[in-house]
Order: C-alpha cells, then structure tokens, then sequence
C-alpha cells in the first residue's frame, strides 16, 4: 500500500482527524495534508481559498484519493480539483454540515446563501459521503420536536443520489481505560472545546451548571474552556472549570468520576462521551442524534432540558449501575478497528 497516495483535508486538526491521519499513514498509505482554518474576516478567507487551490494542484494530480473532514468552504477547491483529475472525493459529516439551527445561527444550511449551495455542490458530487451517526443522514426527530433543529443531509438535499455510508468514529479501548478501580459516586463530569457563547450553549452547559446549584453534595466539572469563558461564568462552589487537557489527562479525569454527563442538543457521534464510557463512567445524556445510540441502555437518557430534573432525580437515586456495561458497549460498537476496516477497504476499491 506504499505507493497509495491520498490527499487530506480538513479545517481544524481536532482529535477524530489526528485518528484518521494516524490511520491511513498506519495502512502504509503517503499522506498530503491540506489544513485550512476557519476565518472570518475577508483577507484570511481569500488567503486559505489561494492556498487550497495551490495545495490542490500540488497534491491531487498524483494522489489516488481525496478525503475531507466536514463539508463547508474548505472541501470545495479540492472537490472541483478531484473532478477534473477523475480521483475520488469522499466527504466526511461530522455534525453541523447537516444542520439548521437558526436560533443559534449554526450549521452550514441555516441559511440560503453561498455557503449552503456550496455544500450542496459538494454532496451532489463527491464520490462517497461518510457521516459518523445515521441522524445526520435522514434527520433527529427528537432535536426537531424539542428544539425545532433541522437535520439531515436528505432533509436538506431531498433528489441526492451520492452513495451515503454511515461509518461511525473508533476508539482505542486499549488506550481508553479506567485507572482508578474506586470512585466517589458524588461526581459528574462533561469535556467540550468551548471558547464561545454559542458553543457552550450547544452542548448543554447552562443546564450543567443549573444542576450542580441543586445539587450541592455533587462534585461537578467542566473541562475545556477558554480563559475568557471561564471568566464569564457565575460558577457554584461545588463545579470546577478547567481549561484544555490532552489525552492522558482526560483518562486520568474520566477514571475520577462516577458519572459523564453529555447534554448537547447538536451533536453527531460525540468522542467525549464514547472515551468517558470506555473509562467506566456511567453516561447521562439528552435524546438526540448519536448521544442515545452511545448510551444504549447502560446509563441514563434524558428527553430534552423539560426533563432536567428528572437528571437530578436519577442523581439522588440508589440505582447502581455498572461503568463495564458502558465500557463493553463503546468496545462492541465503535471499536478502532471498525473504522480501520473501513478505511482499508475504501483504498482497496480504489484504482491506483
């Protein structure tokens, strides 16, 4: 597999697309990277559209395949320049490059404007399309009913004919494991990359936070905030912030706490919670797109923030449940190889 050659592209080198590079370099493939960063402001815009259009020419021509995390401005130069060079063009969705939710001005469909029909050029053509959860295909009814978000590639595009494979994200159970055979029960945790308003309302933090005011003998904790978020919130004495932290010390954080707590109201397949199950934490999490999948019957599922309390019922209970269940289950359902075998059998139905 040597002399494979595919051209990578994605915006922001988050931890699911460090998973894939690691991937596909481990299946011998010679890997060109095109990062692309998401901007705003119209000179940076225009300088990352000229460097995919230069990194394009570089790359494509002698590559057998194109890949891109997330379907948005960033896919499409290499999308036309994988056309007019005949290679194959997969898009992977992620989440909110299946979305409209206008009340939080999110998702690549939010609006009928240049972006939307940009994606919208890109599914239609591309090879293959790979979201990481079904909901992102047909749609979340629960989102819809609760919260009026639309869903749904087919929700959107509805005389798409692209081939569409769910292929959800991996995990590394041998690496995602718990360290700490004893644990408080009074512990709840939630992981997120939040360094926006709009973000920390997406995975559900103002409910957190609420919960831990009511209950005062549970310790609560948020990691993943920026500095300036952290500055903003009016925390209870009992819920802990903290910035960023790397793999190692999620593990270690995850093996200290008895629950996970994933209240996002638009997710795909969330990593977070799947690595906290495979520590052994016993999963909370609202109905919606992948969250519930995750779950299974191995923790606790919420229908949307009327039920909050019912959280804080469940909290207070003595039902005893077994973090090995959550654990067994993200090994049965999203274990590494999966996404590997896939991966692997892509190259292989590719031409050299």
């Amino acid at each position: 597999m040597s002399r494979f050659k595919v051209t990578f592209v994605y915006s922001v080198l988050n931890t699911f697309v460090k998973k894939d590079i690691k991937i596909l370099k481990n299946l011998g493939v010679s890997l060109s990277q095109i990062k692309s960063p998401p901007n705003k402001d119209i000179f940076n815009f225009l300088r990352n559209r000229f460097k995919e259009l230069y990194k394009s020419i570089l790359f494509i021509p002698k590559s057998q395949l194109v890949i891109c995390w997330f379907c948005d401005y960033h896919a499409l130069i290499p999308l036309i320049l994988s056309r007019l060079f005949k290679k194959r063009f997969v898009v992977i969705v992620g989440g909110y490059d299946a979305i409209s939710y206008k009340k939080l001005n999110y998702g690549v469909f939010q609006k009928k404007n240049i972006r939307s029909k940009i994606a919208s050029i890109i599914y239609h053509s591309a090879s293959e399309i790979w979201p990481v959860h079904k909901s992102l295909i047909d749609g979340c009814k629960n989102s819809k009913k609760a919260l009026n978000i639309d869903s749904g590639i087919k929700s959107f595009l509805k005389n798409l004919k692209t081939e569409i494979k769910e292929v959800p994200t991996g995990y590394d159970f041998s690496f995602w494991k718990s360290k700490n055979k004893r644990r408080n029960k009074n512990t709840i945790l939630t992981v997120a990359n939040i360094d926006n308003y709009q973000t920390f309302k997406r995975k559900g933090l103002p409910q957190f936070i609420d919960l831990a005011k009511k209950l005062n003998n549970f310790s609560f904790t948020i990691v993943g905030l920026s500095k300036k978020i952290i500055l903003e919130i009016d925390k209870p004495k009992n819920l802990t912030l903290i910035e960023k932290l790397n793999s190692n010390q999620l593990v270690k954080l995850y093996s200290n706490n008895y629950y996970y707590y994933q209240g996002s109201i638009i997710e795909g397949l969330p990593n977070v919670l799947c690595e906290a199950m495979l520590c052994e934490c016993i999963p909370i999490g609202n109905s919606v797109f992948g969250i519930s999948d995750a779950i299974g019957n191995t923790g606790f599922i919420f229908k949307g923030f009327k039920e909050i309390d019912k959280v804080k019922d469940f909290l207070e209970s003595k039902i005893v449940l077994n973090g090995k269940n959550a654990r067994e289950r993200i090994k049965t359902k999203y274990p590494l190889s999966k996404r590997v075998y896939r991966f692997n059998n892509l190259l292989s139905e590719t031409k050299l």
